[in-house]
């Protein structure tokens, strides 16, 4: 679809007309994810990926049951559900902004009150026992505060020697440059958080420069657009754009806009998994 046309019909545009342009995730690659639904994959997340990283993810960070999990910038606990669930873990479920009632009532629902503790509590700001976790899993937010070079020598001490850390976030695939088309840009209009969002390489060269952390693994996803995709395709089913909050009708027009004019996959989705190094 030609941009020009697409950003003189919206939001009347008929969103069916945009749906071969970003197609759903298909569940068969998935087998892991078996008893869930695609549209169970994005219910209740902010941001794309939804179970698809999160099982792949936590899959990778040796998980095991009865580990003591923190589940950094929980949102809604969708993460926590499934990593209580299907890997037997301890979960706190950590968040600034949502009510630990709510996430309490879904959390009693699944019948997991006993694995998952949810908190309200700012990353930057753990009031928790150091070292008690074995391992740390973020979805869709750490590029908020860990830029900074000293988060995760803070992050690491909440978690054993050996522990792990489990990422998976929107990326570049290379450094922003003067020439990076300002539709590109993460978080327009304003680009505030245009700035935190780095490649791979810069990740890993921000991890191990702390000396606090064992770089495993470090890369941009293989589907990383593809997940960019299938997240406007799940919001474009679930509500036409006319009838979208304002902010969520200007959110959704940026993506698509992005999505449309980023022909080289500059724009894309990155995991990390690191190990907690003994001082």
């Amino acid at each position: 679809m030609d941009i020009e046309d697409f950003k003189a019909r919206y939001p009347e545009i008929e969103v069916e007309e945009l749906f071969p342009l970003f197609p759903r995730i298909p569940m068969s690659e998935y087998p892991e994810l078996r008893q869930y639904s695609w549209e169970d994959c994005h219910r209740g997340f902010m941001g794309a990926g939804g179970l698809f990283l999160v099982s792949e993810v936590a899959g990778r960070m040796g998980l095991k049951q009865g580990m003591r999990v923190l589940d950094l910038c929980s949102g809604n606990c969708v993460s926590s559900l499934f990593l209580a669930r299907h890997f037997g873990a301890k979960v706190v479920a950590l968040d600034r902004d949502i009510d630990p009632a709510r996430n309490e009532e879904r959390i009693e629902a699944a019948g997991l009150q006993d694995a998952i503790t949810p908190l309200k509590m700012d990353a930057r700001s753990i009031e928790l026992p150091e070292e008690h976790f074995d391992a740390v899993f973020c979805l869709n937010s750490y590029f908020y505060f860990g830029t900074d070079d000293t988060y995760l020598p803070y992050l690491a001490r909440f978690i054993r020697s050996g522990g792990r850390i489990g990422i998976a976030s929107p990326c570049y695939s290379r450094e922003l440059s003067e020439d990076t088309p300002r539709e590109f840009l993460y978080d327009p209009p304003d680009f505030k958080e245009s700035s935190a969002v780095h490649s791979p390489p810069w990740w890993r060269r921000h991890f191990e420069s702390t000396g606090v952390a064992r770089v495993l693994a470090c890369e941009d996803h293989r589907r990383g657009r593809e997940f960019w995709l299938d997240q406007v395709r799940w919001l474009l089913e679930e509500c036409h754009p006319r009838d979208m909050e304002p902010w969520m009708r200007q959110t959704v027009f940026q993506e698509i806009v992005m999505l449309l004019k980023d022909k080289e996959r500059f724009v894309t989705y990155m995991t990390l998994i690191a190990e907690k190094v003994s001082p």
